[in-house]
């Protein structure tokens, strides 16, 4: 399989494409292989340079410092034209290959006359890196073809030296070839690692999508329920209850708006009139409320406010059958960071600790509800002291 490059959308030089499925540990690596092909090539290519000069009779110094200058340049002509993407990466390629071609083929200049291993040659150092670059870049195939051509192109170098030895070329030329094989290698099992990274973490990536969306499922359904308990129950209990004294239309009018409400359903986008929501839930009670709005209440994210409202509704609610009186007092202030709605009345009052649990009024209805947009409802009463209660939401 050819190894793909970077990036999905971007296509870098002498990197093939990546393909979509590529997560982000296989970008990260075929980025860092290019890195490393790139600037280290370039940085061991400029130090044989200088080391070839150094090493090169008097002689032959001007003709060796010539060739050995424009190898330094070309390391970092290359490095700039493969950043810039100047050129295709075919034709960079193309390019690459002439300039090592000929410096292989320039060895009779290079390389000095005394009789040394050809595996020492700065030539052959610069060829070595070269071709593990290649394996790093290129698709297998490219690297390999290319690999070989420079091969070649340095055994017939070396074959126009007087004092090179064919045997000696061909097993450093086998090393070269070993080492090319040994990268390909590297670069498969660690981009096979990657792969299997980015597969976890995709796998890791459902499993909380579906976890996000079973809560969701789930907040929904207590949201539903909640509304449920505040809006058709309430009204079914108070109609009811023996001691009920609602007019026959004022039920029907109650029962039509719990209808609506119940089929309303509120988007989660956009922001809505605090103010607004706030009122139209008062004037759905029948108490006598006195309000105290802050005038820059303003607007709040819609659950927010859904939230707000519907934790307003049920301590109005619990207020007309529990409380044992018509009045109740509501004030809303807006802070720099803090929307409080207060709920507060003087009827007889409760002890909070007593509440039964399958009474899910105060737990659901105003607690949970305000939690689920990250906010916070709280109940303060004592048995003939009233009651108050505080719904909070933190402003972003």
């Amino acid at each position: 399989m050819p190894l793909p490059s970077l990036p999905l959308r971007v296509q870098l030089p002498g990197l093939r494409r990546l393909p979509e499925s590529s997560g982000p540990w296989a970008r990260e690596y075929v980025a860092f292989n290019r890195q490393l092909a790139l600037y280290g090539r370039a940085g061991v290519m400029s130090a044989c340079a200088v080391l070839a000069v150094v090493g090169m009779p008097a002689g032959k110094m001007p003709v060796a410092a010539a060739i050995a200058s424009a190898a330094f340049a070309w390391s970092w002509i290359h490095l700039w034209l493969a950043n810039a993407s100047t050129l295709r990466p075919g034709r960079l390629l193309a390019l690459d290959l002439a300039v090592m071609t000929a410096l292989c083929l320039s060895q009779r200049l290079t390389v000095p006359d005394a009789p040394t291993g050809h595996g020492s040659t700065w030539i052959l150092v610069s060829l070595n890196f070269t071709a593990v670059a290649y394996q790093l870049m290129q698709p297998p195939l490219v690297a390999i073809l290319a690999t070989l051509w420079l091969c070649c192109a340095d055994l017939a170098g070396a074959a126009l030296h007087p004092r090179q030895e064919l045997t000696d070329v061909a097993y450093s030329l086998g090393w070269v070839l070993v080492n090319i094989v040994l990268a390909q290698a590297v670069v498969r099992l660690v981009f096979g690692e990657s792969r299997t990274a980015d597969e976890a973490a995709d796998r890791a990536a459902r499993a909380r999508r579906q976890g996000e969306a079973a809560e969701a499922r789930c907040a929904a359904e207590r949201e539903h329920l909640a509304a449920l308990h505040d809006t058709a129950c309430a009204t079914l209990l108070i109609a009811s209850a023996p001691w009920a004294s609602m007019r026959p239309e004022t039920l029907r009018a109650q029962a039509a708006s719990d209808l609506v409400r119940l089929r309303t359903e509120q988007s989660a986008a956009g922001e809505v009139d605090l103010t607004v929501e706030l009122a139209a839930e008062i004037a759905a009670h029948p108490l006598r409320a006195t309000t105290l709005f802050d005038p820059d209440l303003g607007t709040v994210w819609r659950p927010a406010a859904a939230a707000l409202r519907g934790g307003l509704g049920e301590a109005l609610r619990n207020v007309e059958r529990y409380a044992g009186v018509g009045a109740v007092r509501v004030t809303a202030v807006r802070t720099r960071h803090t929307v409080v709605v207060t709920i507060t009345d003087s009827g007889v009052g409760f002890d909070t600790g007593r509440v039964p649990a399958q009474r899910i009024g105060i737990q659901r209805s105003i607690r949970g509800r305000m939690a689920s947009v990250g906010g916070r409802g709280t109940v303060e009463s004592r048995p003939g002291c009233g009651t108050t209660v505080r719904l909070e939401w933190p402003r972003a």
